[in-house]
């Protein structure tokens, strides 16, 4: 009985973890995705918690005769439906988490992964942290929100043309400019993205949080490649109640928007096709239909710059080569052996961040530099450098 009991309170916990991270993939307004946030916080300790207030009013030794058969209550009968449920959602969850698994093992095969520099300032908080509750937050035993990782991740795509083997793409997300965080901290991200010196830059969305820091733009617009930096909004640039002013002030400052198009380069003599797709928050998605190969010699390789994961039978529908995405943060909080615990996304934490290859498209989604919560456990933020190979040197 103790063991269906845990197993059922994990499986309840899978249930509401599982509907906060389906509500924070929607594209309702703020204040109906907090009610059902804090509807789903509130639900995870309130059920537990009238269990066993509950369960600790039953008698010990119920009297009852021999041939005098067992009455039961409705709430009895609820809480075993209940139970039963969580018992299979249990089972669901620990299907999906092989899944998952599964998914990395098929991943590994296209990617090698370099860790190139860690830094802590935890030693500048006050310089860096500009809010009460994060410089707080900041001091929670394990709380990683003042590291900041630089990773080097060669990934092998195949059907990449010999003319970009070797191309860079340092890939950036979920800046979250909303003042918790000084501009002396996003100076410190720009120097370390720029020091990569790759030969493209993108930004996958959640950019500003908040008007008051467009001006900020004036240190992000220090980032510069050869081919020029790339962005599309998040839905965090909604909340900022102005995302045609955060599109306009990152364009102002020399950045490129794919925000709901798409674009031919030719680079290295080879053409490469970028778009966009900032759904479900900001419609529409890049028109691909209107793109015509003909006008090529050879078939472009196509790149595609998501917010969310999501969008991955978007783009492999599209037929897209590769995906760069963000908004899931890397789920913030990972526990050993088990990986994210939430991340904002319809599929749960399946995308949280990584590689992931689902045939013929490579994803890799980035656990970002920042956030709203102050809080990041064994979950550090990144800045990484993509290099491209061709499949046939795995």
């Amino acid at each position: 009985m103790a063991v269906l009991m845990l197993i059922a309170g994990i499986g309840h916990l899978a249930i509401w973890t599982r509907l906060h991270c389906m509500i924070h993939s929607l594209p309702y307004k703020q204040w109906l995705i907090d009610l059902g946030e804090y509807t789903c916080y509130l639900m995870s300790v309130l059920i537990p918690a009238l269990f066993l207030f509950w369960w600790m009013q039953q008698p010990l030794n119920p009297q009852v005769t021999a041939n005098e058969p067992v009455q039961y209550s409705t709430i009895y009968y609820v809480w075993l439906v209940y139970g039963v449920i969580s018992i299979v959602a249990f089972v669901v969850a620990a299907l999906f988490w092989l899944i998952y698994q599964r998914d990395t093992h098929i991943a590994s095969n296209y990617f090698n992964e370099r860790l190139l520099a860690s830094f802590d300032f935890s030693d500048l908080a006050p310089q860096l942290l500009t809010s009460t509750s994060t410089q707080f937050a900041s001091l929670l035993p394990g709380n990683e929100i003042l590291r900041l990782e630089v990773d080097r991740k060669e990934i092998f795509l195949p059907r990449l043309p010999q003319e970009l083997d070797g191309f860079t793409i340092t890939h950036l997300s979920d800046l979250h400019l909303k003042g918790h965080m000084s501009e002396e901290f996003y100076r410190k991200v720009v120097a370390q993205a720029n020091d990569l010196q790759s030969e493209m830059i993108v930004i996958a969305g959640d950019i500003f949080d908040r008007t008051k820091c467009f001006p900020w733009s004036r240190t992000l617009a220090a980032l510069s490649a050869e081919c020029g930096v790339y962005f599309i909004l998040g839905n965090h640039e909604v909340r900022t109640g102005d995302p045609d002013g955060c599109r306009k002030t990152l364009v102002d400052e020399g950045f490129i928007d794919l925000g709901g198009r798409h674009m031919t380069l030719m680079i290295r003599g080879y053409p490469v096709v970028l778009a966009g797709n900032e759904l479900p928050w900001h419609i529409p998605a890049a028109d691909m239909k209107s793109l015509d190969e003909s006008q090529f010699d050879q078939r472009p390789l196509r790149i595609l710059l998501s917010h969310t994961p999501d969008q991955i039978s978007w783009a492999r529908s599209f037929d897209f080569d590769l995906m760069l995405a963000g908004h899931n943060h890397g789920g913030q909080i990972r526990m050993p052996g088990i990986g994210a615990i939430v991340s904002p996304s319809w599929y749960g934490t399946r995308y949280s961040g990584g590689v992931f290859y689902f045939d013929p498209t490579l994803l890799h989604v980035s656990r970002g530099i920042s956030g709203t919560s102050p809080l990041r456990w064994n979950c550090p933020p990144e800045i990484t450098q993509l290099v491209l190979r061709r499949a046939d040197q795995t």
